[in-house]
């Protein structure tokens, strides 16, 4: 069975903002954009409503469930009207807008390759909240597929000897596809694309610091670590790929530790051979430059890329807690801070938190919080065994 990726993190009937900012990122990297497709739209929009109410964060569902439409993405498409089984899912619950749930899937490294992926040209979305209830507060599924596929599925062929078919791949089960025709297909689009894709982009600005899991997981063990940094190159033009070098580098030049991910070595059998990933054991600062360098040996000769990226920075004051009892004077004129608890090891994110004083706290991430609205002169934080004082002088 084919692997797929989960992350764990009123109903809306538009395709609303988030289909523009995943354009938005894959413009950035040179990638075509992705028109709405209203089949694909019906199906995402099923299954998100199915999550919503069955609390069941997963790309399956059973038929016993309430709002149960489809065993399978590719079931679920077929029955909303689309032609093609072939088609890709991206889940994430709990993210507070669309924005949100874009960013969470890119940090997540099988999902990030779904979203960038060389050979797709059309998606739909599906967006379900519930405020109310006691399960997930939100779901947004992301289905996914290739146009030129779908038409295959729609044109009648003769059978011929000599030629291999693919067999169980349109809405028509009676239909077989020429293989050749599949990939002359798939190659064409990713034809329109760029030969390799970096993501974090050169020179790209606010790139997110951590990677906190999806389900299955690249970094067992780790309940927090460092933000991926991928380099896909496009099977259209290159062929017998192999890594040679990919390091990243802080912004004094030192090798940054990071974990190396290529198909060979996938725990979960997740990455093709052109897809390359390495995820930082600790996560990295904010405000801060990185480096990488990027090697690979292919068919057509050794290509090099070496390129910089910026981390978040944040509007407001940024201070960083790693002592048990912390002191933190601010101006009069300060109503709003950013506290990132700095983890001591992988599994170091805030656990319980508790304030007295008058200011409103929310988090960023596991490790960081905001505090806006300081009214009072003292204002303290307990942060699991960490006490922070807060005085406005």
């Amino acid at each position: 069975m084919k692997k797929i990726a989960i992350l764990s993190i009123s109903t809306v009937l538009l395709f609303g903002n988030s289909i523009e900012y995943l354009n938005s990122i894959r413009s950035s990297v040179g990638l075509n954009t992705l028109k709405p497709n209203s089949y694909l739209k019906d199906a995402a929009l099923h299954h998100a409503n199915y999550i919503i109410k069955n609390s069941i964060n997963s790309h399956y569902e059973q038929e016993s469930d309430d709002g149960f439409y489809g065993i399978t993405p590719s079931s679920r498409a077929i029955k909303s009207g689309y032609s093609t089984k072939d088609i890709k899912e991206n889940i994430s619950v709990n993210a507070k807008n669309s924005k949100d749930s874009i960013d969470n899937l890119m940090s997540a490294i099988y999902h990030r390759f779904v979203f960038l992926d060389f050979a797709i040209d059309e998606i739909g979305e599906g967006i379900s909240i519930d405020d109310k209830g006691m399960g997930f507060k939100s779901a947004y599924v992301y289905d996914i597929g290739l146009s030129k596929v779908s038409k295959l599925c729609q044109q009648e062929y003769l059978t011929l000897d000599g030629v291999f078919y693919m067999q169980n791949l349109c809405k028509d089960t009676t239909k077989y596809i020429p293989k050749d025709d599949y990939n002359r297909v798939k190659d064409d689009i990713a034809k329109t694309n760029p030969k390799m894709v970096l993501y974090p982009n050169k020179n790209q600005l606010n790139v997110n610091t951590a990677f906190f899991g999806e389900i299955p997981n690249p970094m067992p063990g780790y309940k927090v670590s460092g933000y991926p940094i991928s380099v896909e190159i496009n099977p259209a033009y290159f062929k017998d790929i192999k890594l040679r070098r990919f390091r990243l580098y802080d912004s004094h030049g030192r090798m940054v530790r990071a974990k190396l991910f290529k198909a060979s070595n996938d725990p979960n059998d997740m990455l093709k051979p052109y897809q390359f990933a390495i995820i930082p054991l600790q996560r990295l600062d904010y405000d801060s430059k990185y480096s990488v360098y990027f090697e690979v040996r292919t068919d057509k000769g050794t290509i090099k890329q070496k390129w910089s990226f910026f981390t978040k920075k944040f509007n407001k004051p940024l201070y960083t807690i790693t002592k048990r009892d912390t002191t933190i004077n601010l101006p009069k004129s300060t109503d709003t801070i950013v506290l990132y608890i700095k983890p001591k090891n992988r599994k170091d994110i805030i656990k319980g938190l508790k304030f007295k004083g008058k200011a409103k706290v929310e988090f960023i991430d596991p490790n960081t919080i905001k505090v806006k609205d300081i009214t009072t002169k003292h204002f303290t934080l307990w942060v699991d065994n960490k006490k922070i004082n807060l005085i406005k002088e």
